[in-house]
């Protein structure tokens, strides 16, 4: 089902210019635009006399991503915000001249051609993106920390988020002599079967690769490793807190507050392709102490004092 969170709407007096649009695309949830609202709120923008919102979402479903992107580009916003890769990746094939802002977990922002350099993006996109080889590489530092002897990984990966952080988190694995499999899914309905079958592999731990859809699973899945007493790492702090072992990742929020600045930008007439990516490096460590005394582990004091916050 198709989420319509809030109806495209721009509101003008009589006579007056028409009040700037900012379109929101994501694949599930309402953090991106509650978020992006306080942001612009922050920035002095006063909405629906400054600024109105268009609001879509998929819904858990990234296949319906597509069509929302074109219904939300022929609405001719002054710019369109995307959270995740899918979301970005059908706003690209969808439109060639709205300014895009991205807050993009996953993807490699150059391999991937979405720009021409970090420095001065020269397409219609710009946002936040994160360094993959450098963030999936902690990932399995911290786990070789807690699993010493752990040879077998599941590594759950949704695959709208595409190829660059699934291969980043292959060749991180191997440095520190992980073996892996990669469990797939593509919407909301395959994680409990997918993380299932993959405990027919025997696995020592599990690593969740980062995308809007794990991170909107987070409870669950923490609760499926409960249940299986499989330890694991997610890039999202939301797991940790429900109940998973650790988590090494990004604070959302303030990654959304900082993509507010921006579409400010954009609005106050600059243009994307000369925004510089902001890749964001400092990244919060929570370790759950509770589950790892369930898990019968030791957290080491060198590693208590990595993290930000030790829960239990």
């Amino acid at each position: 089902m198709l989420a319509f969170a809030a109806p495209a709407r721009v509101q003008a007096q009589s006579g007056a210019a028409a009040v700037p649009l900012v379109a929101v695309l994501v694949a599930t949830g309402l953090h991106a635009l509650d978020y992006l609202r306080q942001g612009l709120r922050e920035l002095g923008f006063v909405e629906g006399q400054d600024i109105a919102f268009a609001f879509r979402s998929a819904d858990g479903n990234p296949r319906d991503l597509p069509g929302l992107a074109r219904h939300l580009a022929s609405l001719k916003p002054a710019v369109l915000f995307c959270a995740g890769p899918a979301a970005l990746d059908a706003a690209v094939h969808a439109t060639s001249t709205v300014p895009i802002v991205a807050m993009d977990l996953e993807t490699d922002p150059l391999r991937s051609g979405l720009v021409r350099s970090v420095q001065q993006p020269r397409t219609n996109v710009t946002g936040l993106f994160i360094d993959q080889p450098q963030i999936t590489a902690h990932w399995f530092e911290l786990l070789r920390q807690v699993l010493p002897q752990a040879r077998r990984v599941n590594l759950l990966w949704e695959a709208s988020t595409g190829p660059w952080q699934l291969g980043a988190a292959k060749d991180a694995a191997r440095r520190q002599g992980f073996d892996v499999d990669t469990l797939v899914v593509r919407d909301e309905r395959e994680f409990e079967q997918e993380l299932g079958d993959g405990m027919r592999r025997r696995p020592e731990a599990l690593v969740l690769l980062s995308s809007p859809l794990v991170r909107a699973r987070s409870k669950g899945v923490a609760e499926f490793c409960a249940r299986n007493r499989l330890p694991a790492i997610s890039p999202f702090e939301e797991f940790t807190r429900a109940g998973g072992l650790m988590s090494y990742g990004p604070e959302v929020r303030d990654f959304y507050l900082r993509s507010a600045v921006f579409v400010q930008k954009i609005l106050k007439g600059a243009r994307a392709g000369d925004l510089p990516l902001l890749l964001p490096d400092q990244f919060k460590l929570v370790l759950n102490q509770r589950t790892a005394e369930a898990l019968g582990l030791s957290l080491s004091p060198a590693l208590r004092a990595q993290a930000q916050e030790v829960i239990g």
